[in-house]
């Protein structure tokens, strides 16, 4: 079953989120503690971070991550904007998606992207809309 780590601060988004994930294994975690995702590495399919963060922002988080060896990472946020989503490509991240979004419009998302991780590359695809 693919699993998503999810780093978000806020409980409301995080039910959001998660419940959107039904059916996907989900673990979550707060921005205070990207230090402890180290032993996650090789068991996580999709890491998904919440733009504002109470901590740091979601870029920073990102490309801690990124450095930490997670490579399949993607940012989320209720009001994107296209300069966001420029943002998160260009530091290596594979994009912006806007949630909430309908279930079946996240899941393809996601499903997309985890196809994507297992051919080793990215779709092209903006997430932001």
């Amino acid at each position: 079953m693919p699993t998503v780590l999810i780093i978000d601060d806020s409980p409301t988004q995080v039910a959001c989120v998660r419940e959107l994930l039904r059916g996907l294994r989900v673990i979550l975690r707060s921005s205070d503690s990207t230090e402890r995702c180290s032993p996650l590495l090789g068991q996580v399919d999709l890491v998904l971070i919440a733009l504002i963060l109470v901590r740091q922002n979601g870029f920073e988080c990102g490309l801690r991550l990124r450095e930490l060896g997670f490579t399949n990472i993607v940012l989320y946020s209720d009001c994107p904007e296209e300069t966001d989503a420029d943002w998160a490509r260009a530091i290596g991240l594979q994009g912006l998606m806007q949630l909430p979004a309908p279930t079946q419009v996240l899941r393809q998302q996601v499903q997309s992207l985890f196809n994507a991780s297992e051919q080793g590359g990215r779709d092209g695809k903006r997430w932001a809309s």
